[in-house]
């Protein structure tokens, strides 16, 4: 299945995208999950949002937030 990764900022602009390749949902949230760093992750499939996973929290952590019903942010031109 073919998704969509975003790596967004604090104003939820697009910094980087990439194409992702996966055989399921849980393998496609795995990747993308692993992406988090500083930043948010947000993983599209199609133009539905799966998972937002935050970027590190002052106190290192990160977790996963529910996907919020959005449309796809456009990349910058």
């Amino acid at each position: 299945m073919r998704y969509k990764v975003f790596v967004v900022d604090s104003s939820r602009r697009v910094i980087c995208a990439a194409k992702l390749d996966c055989i399921d949902e849980q393998a496609a949230r795995q990747r993308a999950g692993q992406m988090s760093g500083e930043h948010d992750v947000e993983l599209w499939e199609g133009d539905r949002l799966v998972a937002v996973f935050q970027g590190a929290t002052p106190n290192g952590n990160r977790c996963e937030r529910p996907a919020l019903k959005r449309r796809p942010v456009s990349p910058p031109r």
